[in-house]
């Protein structure tokens, strides 16, 4: 699905448009739409942590044309390593997708409110978590 950048990607203000790509129900590409670099892998917070809820900025629901909270989609990047419970997730500047009117951009949370979400946070210490509560 194609997607306006209306909320620029930190260090990526130039990017205009981007285009999601599912890898399976967890894990997401997102690429230029030009064909250029950057391409970011993008996972579902919810699959790592059923605690990670935040309260948008009004600026942001304007920005993003969010009416309905069923319309947004909400991802972070991840920063892939090898092996891949040595990649680290950001939680602290979600990337937010308007489904319906194809709209998306990075917001960054406040640290003071959101002392929990950290920038690069390990995937392992998600996965070890998942592991001991079997």
């Amino acid at each position: 699905m194609d997607f306006k950048v209306v909320l620029p990607i930190l260090g990526f203000d130039t990017l205009e448009e981007v285009e999601l790509e599912p890898i399976d129900e967890i894990f997401y590409t997102l690429r230029n739409k030009r064909g250029e670099t950057p391409a970011f892998t993008l996972i579902q917070p919810g699959a790592l942590r059923g605690d990670y809820v935040f309260e948008l900025p009004e600026s942001a629901e304007k920005k993003l044309a969010l009416e309905k909270e069923e319309d947004a989609m909400v991802l972070n990047i991840m920063i892939v390593d090898t092996p891949l419970e040595n990649s680290h997730v950001n939680f602290i500047a979600p990337l937010v997708f308007n489904k319906t009117k194809g709209t998306m951009g990075q917001v960054v949370l406040d640290s003071a409110n959101y002392s929990d979400y950290g920038l690069a946070e390990p995937l392992k210490h998600y996965l070890e978590s998942a592991e001991s509560e079997k």
